[in-house]
């Protein structure tokens, strides 16, 4: 006796549904590229990250898939935003991360002896 899918018993097909999944996995890989670089010439500059922050988020070009890309390879973190929302939140916390970290290696070498 062989074991059949619903899908095989009803004689659905599920390529259409794979069809649109990797649809919405495709990256416009020049507008990513574009944004990450814009966001990493900001360095520690807020009215520099500021713009391009505004400008990504006012996009309607960009899907969630690349607003996450740009977050993944902005912050350069081993994992991945799961959403749009979150993805903006992992690159505004970058840009705060960089900026203490300029900081605090400022406010080091004023108090280093050599």
């Amino acid at each position: 006796m062989s074991m059949f899918g619903l899908g095989e018993l009803l004689g659905l097909d599920d390529s259409m549904a794979r069809v649109r999944a990797k649809k919405a996995d495709v990256l416009d890989e020049q507008l990513v590229s574009s944004y990450v670089e814009r966001l990493n010439a900001s360095k520690t500059d807020r009215a520099a990250f500021d713009d391009v922050f505004v400008a990504l988020k006012a996009d309607k070009q960009l899907k969630a898939a690349d607003v996450i890309a740009i977050a993944q390879r902005y912050s350069k973190a081993g994992t991945k935003p799961s959403s749009k929302a979150m993805a903006f939140a992992a690159i505004s916390k970058r840009f705060v991360e960089i900026v203490r970290f300029h900081a605090k290696n400022k406010i080091a070498e004023k108090v280093r002896p050599w």
